[in-house]
């Protein structure tokens, strides 16, 4: 019931045994084929049960609507707020797919591949960056950045950088007075839902503000890929493009689009 579980089914093997996604579901191809609930909060649970699953896997927050029914069908309630809780989500998972040696071996591959990117990236200079994870696509009012609790901000350090933000909110909303007092050095804008807006307009929304070490630097990345805000089987892949815009060599203005 979230495009991170469904991308984990599919890494487990198990794709063909869904019978109904999300309709933010948009990876691999194939669950673009795959029926439609609704949205992450808006799920048609009328339409959920016409499916008859045999097991709903769910995130603690579609918990107050699936509960309701537990009576029917089986239910996984998995976390998916930090790497931990996605490392044991996986095995979960795995586990009431039939999947537990995929599952284990997964989870492996991908706690290899974080320690490769720690290792290649220990000792240098962190750089105190600011991730946008939403705002008001036209205007920098109303901005969502990534807390340090958040699995974000867990492969931003693997990659050698450090949150600009210290505080205790998972996904604070800030003002732009926030910002100028964080004074980040990079700034990373997930910018995959912004329908309609070039990046060229939104480096013109930043570039006033040369008070901003960032701006002054150039060093804005705009990301156009969603799978950066998702817990699921790409974390690798996000830390690894983290640890090459943390480059010292990266200076300006830059855009990273989907694949």
């Amino acid at each position: 019931m979230a495009p991170a579980i469904t991308e984990i089914v599919f890494t487990l093997g198990r794709g063909g045994q869904l019978v109904g996604v999300t309709k933010f579901c948009d990876f691999p191809d194939e669950a673009l084929k795959i029926a439609k609930i609704g949205g992450l909060l808006d799920m048609n649970m009328e339409a959920l049960l016409a499916l008859t699953p045999e097991v709903i896997i769910a995130y603690p927050e579609h918990y107050a609507k699936v509960k309701l029914l537990e009576s029917r069908v089986r239910v996984l309630v998995v976390k998916h707020k930090t790497l931990s809780d996605l490392f044991d989500s996986i095995i979960k998972i795995g586990g009431v797919l039939h999947a537990e040696k995929k599952a284990r071996e997964m989870v492996l591959a991908m706690k290899n591949n974080l320690a490769a990117v720690a290792v290649e990236n220990r000792g240098k200079k962190k750089i105190r960056t600011l991730i946008v994870a939403g705002r008001n696509a036209d205007e920098l009012k109303n901005m969502y950045i990534v807390g340090r609790s958040d699995f974000l901000n867990e492969l931003l350090e693997i990659a050698g950088g450090m949150n600009a933000y210290q505080g205790a909110v998972d996904y604070p909303n800030i003002s732009m007075e926030t910002v100028i007092f964080l004074d980040p050095e990079l700034i990373l804008e997930v910018s995959a839902f912004y329908e309609g807006i070039s990046d060229e307009i939104i480096f013109q929304l930043w570039r006033p503000f040369t008070m901003l070490q960032a701006v002054r630097n150039q060093r804005i990345t705009i990301i156009k890929k969603s799978f950066w805000l998702r817990p699921g089987s790409r974390i690798g892949l996000v830390a690894e493009e983290l640890a090459d815009i943390l480059s010292p060599a990266k200076k300006l203005e830059k855009s990273v689009s989907k694949n």
